[in-house]
C-alpha cells in the first residue's frame, strides 16, 4: 500500500487531539484505501514507582524487585485502561464518517521519558510504514506560548520523510 494512504493519529484525552482525529476524519472518511493508525502514547512510569537501592540481603532484594515489579504492572495496567476509551472515541469518530472499521488500527505505546514520545511516534509511524503523522495542539496565550514545547514542532524537526499535520 502507497505510504501516503497510511496515516499515524497520536491521541490523547485532550481537545486538540479530537481536533486533529475529526480532521482525518473529515479529509479520508469516505475516501478508499486509506488506513489510519491510532497511537496513544502512555506516560512513562513515575519515578517513585522504579528501581530504588537495593540490599545487602538477596531475599529482602527479591521480594522488593517482585513488590517494585508488581507495583509497575498495576501502574501500567491502569494506564492501558485509562487510554482504551480513548483509543475508542478516536475510531468512533472516524467510523461516523464513513471510514471502514478494516482501515482503523489501534496500538498502545510506551514512553520512558516525555522526550521519547516523539521518538516513539516516529519509529511507529517508519515501522507501520505511515506517510503521514497527525498531532493536535492547543493554542497557549501570550509568553505562556513562547515557552511551551510541543510534539507538534519535535515532530517537524525530526520527522525525515514523514508528512506531519499538526491541527490546531
Amino acid at each position: 500500500m502507497d505510504q501516503s494512504k497510511r496515516i499515524l493519529v497520536a491521541v490523547d484525552d485532550s481537545e486538540a487531539s479530537s481536533r486533529a482525529v475529526t480532521y482525518v476524519a473529515t479529509m479520508i472518511g469516505r475516501r478508499s484505501g486509506f488506513r489510519v493508525r491510532l497511537v496513544h502514547v502512555l506516560p512513562s512510569v513515575p519515578p517513585a514507582l522504579l528501581e530504588c537501592g537495593g540490599s545487602e540481603n538477596p531475599e529482602q532484594e527479591e521480594r522488593r524487585e517482585a513488590a517494585e515489579h508488581a507495583a509497575q504492572t498495576r501502574w501500567l495496567d491502569q494506564a492501558e485502561n485509562a487510554a482504551r476509551p480513548v483509543l475508542a472515541r478516536a475510531k468512533w469518530i472516524l467510523r461516523k464518517a464513513g471510514m471502514p472499521i478494516s482501515g482503523v488500527e489501534t496500538q498502545l505505546c510506551t514512553s520512558t521519558s516525555g522526550e521519547e514520545v516523539v521518538r516513539e511516534i516516529l519509529e511507529t509511524a517508519r515501522a507501520s510504514r505511515c506517510g503521514t503523522v497527525v498531532v493536535g495542539r492547543e493554542s497557549l496565550p501570550g509568553l505562556k506560548g513562547l515557552f511551551q514545547h510541543h510534539v507538534g514542532d519535535e515532530l517537524i524537526k525530526r520527522g525525515q520523510g514523514i508528512t506531519v499535520w499538526v491541527v490546531e
